[in-house]
């Protein structure tokens, strides 16, 4: 019962908290809007409700605390079909040591060939845009609880205009009991890229377990927006096979629920997500993951 309460209460702290903190940095667009793209199609099956999860190779992005929950050697690779010829590319390599765990990732995101205009709306030829995040990450148990660390390096390519910049992950788990999991990330810490900040985002997730099925939620609140929620849902058969569905609230363009599958094979593990945008149309996300 105390656990319980003392759960209720650093949750009840950390939502406000994070919005006057957002809020204080005040109100505005940011840049390197590709962080905000869900890499893995585990998470983004689940709704991206994944704070508290964060048990696979993607943990270097959702929350790098989860790193801790990984005991052997892992690769890690999503191919993410986005729309208007949008592809996403992230592949990570995580391997646990005595003194903690450590990963290394990358995120890339092609924009395709992209029409420009001058300021009066005439053509002026097709270019082309891209987004590379490059990172390493750490995480260790500290008594009962875990917490972890990503920093990274980001470079923004528009033609042969090129802008850099560093930014960081900070995330933390703690496991109430055996089935519940609170965790805590602040995602895309960092310095402006150009004239402009990036996505600063703070999330406050919790996940409940009972045997072959996992409910998580994850509450966000973005430097730019307002406070959405996530859910997702996990059930597994006969730990080969794994049903996935979510919803993730306050999205101007995702719409509807998302869904996907997993399928275990040994040490090999491949992952299906399907994400709706509306009139945007659909978008699927493939993941292999390989333990040695």
């Amino acid at each position: 019962m105390r656990k319980t309460l003392w759960s209720a209460l650093i949750i009840g702290i950390l939502i406000p908290a994070s919005d006057l903190i957002c809020y204080a940095n005040g109100p505005g667009t940011t840049t390197a809007s590709f962080l905000k793209i869900g890499v893995g199609a585990r998470a983004v099956a689940m709704g991206e409700a994944f704070t508290a999860v964060a048990s696979d190779e993607t943990s270097l992005y959702w929350n790098p605390a989860g790193l801790t929950q990984l005991k052997t050697k892992e690769i890690s690779a999503t191919y993410n079909s986005w729309f208007e010829e949008i592809k996403q590319g992230y592949l990570s390599l995580t391997f646990p040591s005595s003194r903690g765990t450590w990963g290394l990732g990358i995120n890339y995101v092609n924009m395709g060939k992209l029409e420009g205009r001058d300021e009066y709306g005439n053509p002026t030829g097709d270019f082309t845009a891209s987004d590379t995040h490059i990172f390493i990450g750490y995480a260790r148990k500290l008594k009962k609880s875990s917490w972890g660390l990503t920093l990274g390096w980001l470079q923004d390519v528009i033609t042969e205009d090129k802008k850099n910049t560093f930014l960081a992950n900070i995330g933390l788990l703690y496991p109430v009991s055996e089935q519940f999991t609170l965790g805590v990330v602040a995602q895309n810490i960092g310095s402006k890229l150009g004239s402009d900040p990036l996505p600063l985002t703070f999330k406050v997730g919790a996940a409940s377990k009972f045997k072959a099925l996992t409910l998580a939620v994850d509450v966000a609140k973005p430097q730019d927006n307002e406070i959405y929620y996530c859910l997702g849902a996990e059930w597994w058969l006969r730990n080969v096979l794994a049903l996935r569905v979510g919803y993730k609230t306050n999205q101007d363009i995702r719409k509807g629920i998302t869904a996907g599958i997993g399928l275990k094979m040994g040490k090999t593990s491949i992952d299906y997500a399907y994400v709706p945008y509306g009139d945007l149309g659909n978008t699927h996300r493939i993941s292999l993951g390989i333990k040695f």
